[in-house]
């Protein structure tokens, strides 16, 4: 099954920088074997540029450009676990204390998942050579896309459908 799910900045940067290997969501969204397409949104933006910073690099020299599907990558384990065990997993495979550090990433954990999780391996992230941008969705599907989404090829809707049809089918750089 295919997705298209909104990212922050600064986790998408991370993926495709092979700094984040592990995907953590509330319910279980995702299969292993699943494709998962990247629509990079906005997130803070201090955030992001002292990310950067920390990374030795500036937000001139980010991967991604916000409002875009940028790439993806291949669901590989899927982990079940209570929130505990899912922090010890994967605190330094998911971003979350590189950047908030570890107590901050810990609580924001906590306030996400609360009681059990998951995590989903990251496998084979790939950018597309032309990241598909929100103004291109909106000329050749009619839709706006804002916000935080969550699409699946098991709708019923077709523009859905035959976007990510075309993102299939989109040329991409594998990481």
């Amino acid at each position: 099954m295919e997705h298209i799910i909104a990212l922050h900045q600064v986790y998408g940067e991370l993926i495709f920088r092979g700094l984040k290997s592990v995907e953590i969501r509330k319910a279980r969204a995702f299969s292993e074997g699943d494709t998962v397409f990247l629509y990079i949104a906005r997130g803070n933006p201090h955030t992001l540029r002292e990310t950067m910073r920390r990374l030795g690099l500036s937000e001139e020299h980010t991967l991604t450009q916000r409002g875009t599907i940028a790439g993806g990558f291949e669901v590989g384990e899927v982990i079940e676990a209570d929130v505990e065990t899912l922090w010890e997993l994967t605190k330094e495979r998911s971003g979350l204390a590189f950047v908030h550090g570890e107590e901050r990433g810990k609580k924001w954990l906590l306030e996400y998942i609360r009681d059990t999780g998951y995590a989903f391996t990251i496998e084979r992230p790939f950018l597309f050579r032309e990241p598909v941008t929100r103004d291109y969705m909106k000329e050749k599907y009619g839709v706006r896309v804002e916000g935080i989404i969550h699409l699946s090829s098991r709708t019923r809707k077709t523009w859905v459908r035959n976007l990510i049809g075309e993102l299939m089918g989109r040329e991409a750089i594998y990481l």
